[in-house]
Formats: structure tokens, sequence, C-alpha cells
């Protein structure tokens, strides 16, 4: 295994998980500011006389190549890396979307199309027979995986008709520095950021919803997609990492808070990282470090409104666990191979 990108937040995630790992091995990991310095020079928790590689020798030496870089840079090298042969997992957006859907949100312009036809969904709860065998997987990232798994149920069920969503992130989600993350303007704060639609994860939500209107459970990536419209509404909170999602669904039908929990437990049963709880509410603490995702739907009596809460870590089930999941599932591997389910308390 090999990690391009490894000095952010979610390069270093997939060292502490891969070095755990039973199945691989590690054997390069590169970053353009850190190169031939030691691995403690921007992780000094990990326990590792590792140095930093060129980006040539992490290509040289990996059959699968995880890419945790900005947008616009994957769509770059994942053709090089792919002829190469090695098989490639992308944690940015490059491409989760089709090319003139994300040019329009990204404002970049795409540099391989052709490889979005390729290129596998990595959300396992929606695609896990598609990621056998792949070689260039889309990971989501931590809202959407968390919005959309905390509506899957209505949507395959077709009564999913749009949701606003509020959503509350850690600082970690913003990537490792840069302006409006500095301790002295995150602490004691919390402000709304990218409203009034214009945040580029809507389209990505929608479109996996969209998938489950018109498809049922199993959806396909590059299958018909319904629409459903999203109102999202995220916001920066002071703390270091982890995400929570409230959702206001709108939906056809009577609904009950009985037959919500049954519809919920029927859709995620046998799911190893989804966890339904029946009487408590997710919150972010319960699931840190963990690769879970905590959903509970909620039948607010008084209003007939049907509500939807959803808590991960931003860093594990909302980047590099998944990545991790996604790996075991394309190699065949268990799945729950070193990712943890349960979380750090306190």
């Amino acid at each position: 295994m090999g990690i391009i990108g490894a000095s952010g937040y979610g390069g270093g995630e997939l060292i502490r998980l891969l070095k755990a790992h039973p199945g691989v091995e590690l054997v390069g990991f590169s970053s353009r500011k850190h190169e031939g310095k030691p691995l403690s020079a921007a992780w000094p928790q990990l326990w590792d006389e590792g140095l930093f590689a060129t980006l040539e020798e992490v290509l040289g030496r990996a059959e699968v190549v995880f890419l945790a870089l900005p947008n616009g840079l994957a769509m770059e090298l994942a053709p090089r890396a792919l002829e190469e042969g090695s098989r490639v997992i992308d944690l940015s957006g490059d491409f989760r979307l089709p090319p003139e859907v994300y040019e329009s949100w990204y404002g970049i312009p795409h540099k391989s199309p052709g490889l979005y036809r390729e290129a596998v969904y990595g959300l396992p709860e929606l695609h896990r027979e598609e990621l056998g065998g792949a070689r260039l997987v889309a990971n989501p990232g931590c809202y959407v995986t968390a919005t959309t798994l905390a509506l899957a149920p209505l949507a395959a069920e077709g009564v999913l008709q749009g949701a606003f969503v509020v959503g509350l992130s850690g600082v970690s989600g913003a990537g490792r520095g840069g302006e409006g993350t500095f301790f002295a303007e995150v602490n004691e704060n919390l402000r709304p950021y990218r409203v009034g639609g214009t945040h580029r994860h809507i389209p990505e939500m929608e479109r996996n919803l969209g998938r489950l209107v018109a498809q049922g459970p199993r959806v396909k990536t590059h299958g018909p997609v319904g629409e459903v419209r999203l109102s999202f509404v995220p916001h920066l909170v002071p703390m270091t990492r982890g995400i929570l999602v409230t959702v206001e669904a709108e939906v056809d039908g009577d609904w009950n808070q009985g037959t919500l929990d049954e519809l919920y437990g029927d859709f995620y049963v046998g799911e190893p990282f989804v966890r339904v709880l029946r009487e408590a509410l997710p919150e972010t603490k319960g699931t840190y470090a963990s690769n879970r995702v905590d959903v509970k739907p909620l039948y607010e009596a008084r209003t007939g409104r049907v509500m939807v809460f959803a808590a991960l870590d931003n860093l594990v089930k909302g980047m590099a666990g998944q990545a991790v999941q996604n790996l075991n599932l394309m190699l065949g591997l268990p799945e729950e191979t070193a990712l943890p389910k349960e979380g750090l308390w306190p």
C-alpha cells in the first residue's frame, strides 16, 4: 500500500490504520512538504523510523495507492497510477461526480473525464458488490456519508421528497491549516458557512439519494438517478473531530416511531458499521476514532415531522476508515479488518 499526500489529516489517519492492518504492507508514503524527512516530522504520535518518500518511489512500490490530496490533483495522478498497474482509492472529490457537474460546483476543469465512468463510488453500505475488484474508487467524504446514511432507508423506500440538513463539523474536516481554522478564530465560536445552496457536497448528496429513489437498495454507481432536493447548512464547531447531522425529511405517507424503527432496522440489518439507535440520540463523542455511524430516526408526533440524526468521526468513517473499508472489499479481505467499531470515551 502507498499513500500520496500523507501529511494531511486523512493521510495521517490512513497510516495509523494501515500500520495495524494484518493483511497489507505499507510500502511508502509521500508528502511534498516533508519529502526525505522522518514520519515524526508530520506525525509525532506515530512510532515509525520511515522517511517520507518521493512520489515516484510510492508509485513504483505500491499495488494500491491512496490519493489523500486536495481536489484537482487526484485527476492528474490517478491515470498515471493506473497505467503503472496500481489500483487507486481517491479521497478527494475528483471522481465522485460527472465531470460537467464537478466543474460547475468545484470550479476546476476536469482533466480525466473518461475515468469517471470507471470509478466505483465507495460507500460500502450501498455499493458493496461493485467494490470487489474495482480499479478506481471514489471515496466519499464526511458530510455526504452521514447525510446519505441518515436518509438512505427513506430514499430506497421511495418516500423521500427532500430534506433540510443541518451539519456540524469538527475543525479537522477543514484540513490541516488555513485561514478561518486558527485557534483564536475557532475557539469559543460557532458559525455557519457556505450556506444558500452553495456547498459543493450538495450535488453528491442529492445524487446518492436520487439513485436510491430510482433504483432501490441495490444501486449502481452509474445507474439511473431520480430527483431529490436538499437544503444544507453546515457549521464549524470548536472541536477537533466529529460530524453530526440533524435532518428534517420531507416524506410521503403516514409514519410513526414504530414504522420508522422497523424501516431503519431492516435496511441496516447486518451492516457492520451502522448502528441504529432505539432510545439514545447520536453524539460525536460516541463515534470518536471509530469507523461506526450512529443513526436515529425520530417521529415528532406533535408536528408529524420525520427527523433523522446521524453521527460519525469525520477522519475515520468520514475519510480514512471508509477508504480502508473499501480497500478490504476491493481485495476480498474481511470488511471489518483493522477498523474499530468502538469509539474512545471520554
